[in-house]
C-alpha cells in the first residue's frame, strides 16, 4: 500500500501551488535581473561620461570647417561616443590656436600657419588632420582696378594679421608679382569680405564661397590661386600633445566623427547644404549649392597633414620672421600623424569608399 495517496483534486491542487512558487520565482529572477542590468547601465553610461567631458572645439567661420559642422548635425560625434561637443566661433586662427594652447579649447579648425608660427615659439599644439591641401582662393578687387601692380598703396582686409585670410593674401598678392608691403591692410573681423562691397578697401583675397557674389558680378579677378601651384593647408584639426597624449580615445572618437562626416559631405550634397546655411547663415541656395559643390570635390578622404603643406608655411613665415633652418626638415614637430594612421591601418576610413 502507498505510503501516501493524492486524488486527481489533491495532485491539481499541488500542481496549482508548484505553478503558482515557480512563476513567483522567475518574476523574482526578473526583477532581479533587470534591476542588476539598470545598474550596470547607469554605471557604463557614468563611466562613459566621465571618459567623455565636454569637448571645446574652436572655429572661424571658414568653409573648411563643414566637417566638423556636419558631424555635429549629423550626430556623428555622438555615434562615436562623444556627447558633448560645443562648437565655438573665434574670429581667427591665432586666436583659436592662443586658446589650445592655454587648454581653453581642446580641438580647433585653425590654419595651419598659426598653428607653426605658434609651435615655433615653444607653444604646445600639434596638427592632427587637415581637409584639404590648398584652398580655391581668388584675389578681386574693385571695379576700375584692371592689374594687381594697380594695389601698390591701395587697402586690402583681413580677419586678423596672422590668420588664414591674411596668408592667402600675402600669397596671393606674391603670386601676383607684388611684395605684400605694398598693400596696406586692415584687420576687419570675419565682415571683412563686406568691406570690398562697402567701398571700405581695394581688394581682398577670398575663399570661393566669399568670393562667389563678386565672380557673379563680374568683378575684377586679378589671380585665381587654383591656378598656381599654391599650397596651404586650412583650417586643420588641431590639438595640444599634452591632451593627445593623455584622452587618446576621445581623439580617436573625434578623428572617426570627422573623417566619417567628410564622407558624408561627398555622398549627401542636400544634408550638407543645410549645414552650410545653418552655420554660416547663408541666405542664397545657390551659393550654397556651388560652394558645397566645390569643396565636397576638394576635400581630402585622408585629411593627411603633408611635408610640403608644412614646408609652404615656413617659407611664407621666413618672409616675415627669421625661421631655423632645422625646422625646414621637421614636419613631426608641427604635426602629430599617429591617430590618423591608426585610423588609415584599421581599414576604417577605406570602408566608406568601397
Amino acid at each position: 500500500m502507498p505510503l501516501f495517496h493524492l486524488s486527481a483534486g489533491d495532485f491539481k491542487i499541488m500542481s496549482h501551488s508548484v505553478v503558482n512558487r515557480m512563476n513567483e520565482n522567475v518574476m523574482r529572477f526578473t526583477l532581479q535581473s533587470l534591476a542588476f542590468g539598470l545598474c550596470i547601465g547607469a554605471l557604463a553610461s557614468i563611466a562613459l561620461a566621465q571618459d567623455t567631458p565636454r569637448l571645446r572645439y574652436g572655429t572661424t567661420n571658414s568653409i573648411m570647417n563643414l566637417p566638423v559642422w556636419v558631424a555635429q548635425d549629423a550626430r556623428l560625434f555622438s555615434k562615436h561616443g562623444l556627447n558633448n561637443v560645443e562648437i565655438i566661433f573665434i574670429q581667427s586662427g591665432t586666436l583659436i590656436t592662443m586658446g589650445v594652447i592655454s587648454g581653453e579649447l581642446n580641438f580647433s579648425g585653425a590654419g595651419a600657419a598659426s598653428v607653426v608660427a605658434a609651435r615655433l615659439k615653444g607653444g604646445d599644439v600639434a596638427l592632427l588632420a587637415c581637409p584639404v591641401d590648398a584652398d580655391a582662393v581668388y584675389l578681386i578687387a574693385r571695379p576700375g582696378i584692371k592689374s594687381a601692380a594697380e594695389l601698390k598703396g591701395k587697402t586690402a582686409a583681413v580677419t586678423r594679421l596672422g590668420s588664414t585670410t591674411h596668408f592667402y593674401l600675402r600669397s596671393a598678392l606674391r603670386y601676383a608679382g607684388l611684395d605684400p608691403k605694398d598693400v596696406k591692410v586692415l584687420q576687419l573681423g570675419l565682415d571683412f569680405s563686406g568691406a570690398l562691397e562697402a567701398g571700405q578697401i581695394d581688394a581682398a583675397a577670398l575663399p570661393f564661397n566669399l568670393a562667389l557674389p563678386y565672380l557673379q558680378k563680374g568683378w575684377p579677378v586679378l589671380l585665381d590661386l587654383t591656378k598656381t601651384d599654391f599650397v596651404y593647408p586650412a583650417s586643420c584639426v588641431v590639438s595640444s600633445r599634452v591632451f593627445v597624449k593623455e584622452s587618446p580615445r576621445v581623439v580617436d572618437r573625434f578623428l572617426r566623427a570627422y573623417v566619417e562626416a567628410v564622407n558624408l559631405i561627398k555622398k549627401d550634397r542636400s544634408f550638407t547644404e543645410k549645414v552650410f546655411n545653418k552655420w554660416l547663415r547663408q541666405p542664397d541656395p545657390e551659393i550654397a549649392k556651388r560652394t558645397v559643390q566645390v569643396y565636397a570635390e576638394l576635400f581630402k578622404r585622408v585629411p593627411t597633414v603633408t611635408d610640403g603643406g608644412i614646408k609652404a608655411v615656413l617659407e611664407e613665415l621666413a618672409e616675415s620672421s627669421p625661421v631655423p633652418k632645422e625646422m625646414m626638415n621637421r614636419p613631426d614637430y608641427f604635426r602629430d600623424p599617429a591617430p590618423l594612421e591608426r585610423l588609415v591601418k584599421e581599414g576604417f576610413i577605406e570602408r566608406f569608399y568601397r
